[in-house]
């Protein structure tokens, strides 16, 4: 009788792509923004109200980002930004008017499960973040701008205790701060990310000192002992709680969400009258509803609110909140499209219109275009 065919082997589970070495990326990202009835993006005293999208009825170069990444071991990354974001995102003592900016410049050792970073890093807070075709909708929102901070300088050590839990901890020279405020004083950041198929969640915080005044005229008061001098000694003690939330109901809604709370000692509320420093506070929440109609075809809901009580974050005492509508098309894995439209209120009038009366509410629309390479 014939032997009995062995039974065939089971396939191998193809193995998991190993990073190349080295990676470089980038993008190009353009776009023209209008405000209605003849307003603009700047708040009455001059600020500017939006984050990077500042230009109204002109196109805007917003950035050219060039990425070089080294995966490995010893690895890090270098993140050049050109064009008018880089001077929204520039760290102090960086110059904010040559738009350009070092986003991001670090390196890296791994060693198991730990990994130690060394440099210049993004932050962990927030649910957006700089690079523009990782967000949901083209205009930043408000917690983006004013909630949190833009990127750190100093060390950060991430341990992945499981495939889907890791643990952060690091201390910075604080806030979009490359030296430090002069006195040695650090912050101290940590974080909790859970990621798995469908679910992601992740808080950290912030804690340290942080200077809230920069060598005033000598002929302005200290508010804080009361002397003729220049104001480069208020320091006062900063605090952040950011958590984000991230759920995937199949293959076509995302929702998440994102909350800031945050606290400054001897805030300087008014640098040129001299009104004294108070504590200062702010707080808010975000939610996106994302739905991706099709493989090419996406939209995004996404729903704020601000609370700037002291006016110490946004130079307006004020409860701010906005509703955008973005609507993307992804031409190719390379090119995307956005249209977008944004209504802005607040419960105090910080706009103003064409004749130069102050509003209480700002609407927009937008088209914005990215090239990836």
């Amino acid at each position: 009788m014939a032997a009995t065919p062995a039974p065939s082997a089971s396939p191998t589970p193809s193995p998991s792509p190993t990073p190349r070495e080295w990676v470089t990326t980038g993008f190009i990202d353009s776009s023209y923004s209008s405000a209605a009835s003849s307003a603009s993006f700047h708040f009455g005293d001059g600020t500017n109200s939006r984050v990077f999208d500042t230009s109204d009825k002109s196109v805007m170069l917003n950035a050219i980002n060039l990425q070089l990444i080294h995966n490995g071991t010893l690895g890090g990354k270098i993140e050049l930004t050109a064009g008018q974001d880089a001077d929204v995102l520039a760290s102090w003592p960086t110059a904010n008017n040559n738009s350009f900016d070092i986003t991001n410049a670090y390196v890296s050792y791994t060693a198991g499960a730990f990994q130690l970073q060394a440099g210049k890093f993004s932050t962990l807070a927030g649910a957006e973040v700089i690079e523009s075709p990782s967000n949901l909708n083209f205009s930043r929102s408000i917690l983006f701008g004013y909630a949190v901070p833009f990127t750190h300088t100093g060390l950060r050590l991430t341990y992945t205790a499981t495939p889907t839990l890791s643990v952060i901890a690091g201390v910075n020279n604080g806030w979009d701060n490359t030296k430090g405020n002069g006195t040695g004083a650090k912050t101290i950041e940590g974080g909790l990310a859970y990621n798995n198929k469908n679910l992601s969640v992740t808080t950290q915080g912030y804690s340290g000192t942080e200077m809230t005044a920069y060598g005033y005229n000598d002929s302005v008061v200290n508010p804080v002992n009361g002397d003729l001098d220049n104001w480069s000694n208020v320091l006062g003690k900063r605090k952040l709680i950011d958590a984000v939330a991230s759920y995937k109901f199949g293959p076509v809604i995302t929702l998440s969400g994102n909350y800031d709370s945050g606290s400054q000692e001897n805030a300087v509320i008014n640098p040129v009258t001299g009104l004294p420093t108070v504590g200062a506070t702010w707080n808010g929440a975000a939610g996106y509803v994302s739905a991706a109609l099709t493989p090419k075809f996406t939209t995004t809901l996404r729903y704020e609110s601000f609370d700037d009580p002291q006016g110490y974050r946004t130079s307006y005492a004020q409860r701010w909140s906005e509703g955008t509508l973005t609507l993307q098309y992804a031409a190719t894995s390379a090119i995307t499209f956005r249209l977008e439209g944004r209504a802005d209120h607040s419960n105090v009038e910080p706009w103003v219109d064409g004749n130069g009366n102050p509003i209480g509410h700002l609407q927009s629309i937008a088209a914005e275009g990215i090239v990836k390479f």
